[in-house]
């Protein structure tokens, strides 16, 4: 049997050994942002609209975040309800909404940052620096590779 038959074989399914990893990362990264109340998909959506200076297109935020506009919107949801985010229609374009982070996003933001700092961290030492920098490397050449 080649190396590509073994490869070939279920056992090492790609997608299902990314997916129980992710998992397992993800976990880490839940854990510690739930001691602020962020959602592991809410901090990264708070960083995008802070990167870009507070505010961003509906359409912008789905695009930064690789993600399609119901996913967004169920992830907005708890944000604007807490009055994190603000949604409101575009000044210059009434059927464009911006999405818009508050003070109280900010702040929170803040905290959601310490957390993440301790997930990344927690993270990193147990596979170390280095293995993640290749391991980085590795999963965005896979991403353009199936783009």
């Amino acid at each position: 049997m080649s190396d590509l038959d073994d490869l070939l074989s279920p056992m090492h399914c790609v997608s299902h050994t990314l997916q129980r990893t992710a998992r397992l990362v993800a976990g880490v990264y839940a854990e510690e942002l739930r001691t602020c109340g962020l959602g592991r998909s809410q901090f990264p959506l708070l960083e995008s609209l802070d990167a870009a200076g507070g505010s961003l297109a509906t359409s912008d935020l789905a695009r930064r975040l690789d993600l399609d506009r119901t996913t967004l919107t169920r992830v907005l949801g708890p944000l604007v309800g807490s009055g994190l985010v603000d949604r409101a229609a575009d000044p210059g374009d009434a059927r464009v909404r911006r999405i818009s982070l508050t003070e109280a996003g900010r702040a929170r933001l803040a905290e959601g940052r310490t957390a993440w700092r301790r997930a990344q961290a927690r993270t990193l030492e147990r596979i170390g620096p280095e293995a993640w920098r290749a391991l980085e490397h590795d999963l965005r050449r896979l991403r353009r590779a199936l783009a």
